[in-house]
């Protein structure tokens, strides 16, 4: 190729020029191309990272949840098992009351009929059987739940044993009923 008048003069000059120009600009954009790659990658890494830390959080936070909604549950029984147990109380106080009346008044005229005895016992099985659900929720609650269980299963198995004394005493005495 002959430009301004030599060949291979000036145009492999410019040609070269050219050339040198475009490799600077090729190399001026892939440097530049890879220091933007390098950023988004740590930015990516940074991401993932923090990304994680919200899924470990989200985790426990759901497995909290899960816990609290197991106690509220277990709350909930409770509660309908005291509310369920208030009207049986109500039942045996009305059934021992007779007989404790009988007791106060003397040792003379202190028979109880069988009846009355079946009565006070069926009472304290419908007692044992509300107080039975209690059991899982007495655990839920710890020491003071189970204290209180506790409580309410020896009165259940003190007059259980109270109502036995008395039919014995009644299948050894002639009384009426």
């Amino acid at each position: 190729m002959i430009f301004f008048g030599r060949r291979g003069g000036p145009a492999r000059m410019v040609l070269a020029i050219v050339a040198v120009g475009v490799l600077g600009l090729l190399t001026f954009v892939v440097y530049n191309l890879n220091h933007r790659l390098d950023n988004q990658q740590q930015v990516n890494v940074t991401s993932i990272g923090v990304s994680q830390d919200i899924v470990d959080v989200n985790d426990k936070l759901t497995g909290q949840l899960q816990q609290l909604t197991e106690l509220t549950h277990t709350a909930q029984t409770a509660l309908d098992s005291a509310q369920a147990l208030g009207p049986l109380l109500t039942k045996l106080d009305e059934a021992i009351t007779p007989a404790a009346a009988m007791l106060a008044q003397g040792t003379s005229g202190a028979q109880m009929t069988n009846e009355q005895l079946q009565n006070i016992q069926s009472i304290l099985g419908e007692v044992q059987n509300t107080v039975l659900p209690l059991v899982s929720s007495a655990e839920a609650f710890g020491a003071q739940g189970r204290d209180l269980l506790a409580i309410v299963q020896g009165l259940v198995s003190d007059l259980e044993g109270s109502v036995a004394a008395a039919q014995t005493i009644n299948q050894m005495l002639p009384l009426p009923g």
